[in-house]
């Protein structure tokens, strides 16, 4: 009941669908088009021409469809085509390892490992807090500040806030310190 809920919402206003499932920037670019286009539709029908808008309003409505049943087509998939544990557990799997690998102190392959859950999830947090870590270790100081930063971002809860502030510290002294002539 809840995705049929979620696809309906979807078919009033496209990408509201997206964004209750936390695909916000794929449901906002889907809803911006679609205002953008009624927009431009609006302006095409109302506007005073001496000549007939019939054409320029036919490509807008087709546009306008086609925007409007991707988003349907895209949500129906999210809704119905993955498996939510599956990909949950695979995500899960893939953070575990690049754990492993950065208690390790395999760097590479940690950040690697992280960037990979961000590709399933680029709002998880932990994988932001973790990646900064690796990039501070790795001496990539400016790489670990914009992690640090996202993962403050994404952090509703504040669950890493205090330990983000020491790193962001730490990050920025080492950043200033190789920075600093000798």
């Amino acid at each position: 009941m809840k995705k049929l809920s979620t696809l309906l919402a979807s078919l009033v206003l496209p990408g509201v669908g997206h964004i209750l499932r936390g695909r916000i920037t794929v449901g906002v670019a889907f809803f911006a088009g679609v205002i953008v286009l009624l927009n431009l539709l609006a302006y095409v029908v109302f506007r005073p021409a001496p000549d007939g808008p019939e054409q320029q309003a036919a490509v807008l409505v087709c546009g306008l469809s086609a925007l409007w049943l991707g988003c349907q087509a895209h949500l129906a998939y999210l809704l119905y085509g993955v498996n939510p544990a599956k990909y949950a557990r695979q995500k899960e799997d893939i953070f575990h390892e690049g754990l492993r690998h950065y208690v390790r102190d395999e760097l590479a392959d940690a950040i690697r490992r992280f960037e990979d859950v961000l590709r399933f999830e680029s709002f998880d947090y932990d994988a932001y807090f973790y990646l900064g870590l690796c990039h501070r270790s790795a001496g990539r100081h400016k790489s670990a500040v914009r992690c640090f930063k996202k993962c403050v971002e994404f952090d509703d809860d504040q669950k890493w806030a205090a330990e983000v502030a020491q790193e962001l510290a730490k990050a920025r002294a080492a950043r200033k310190a190789k920075a600093k002539p000798e």
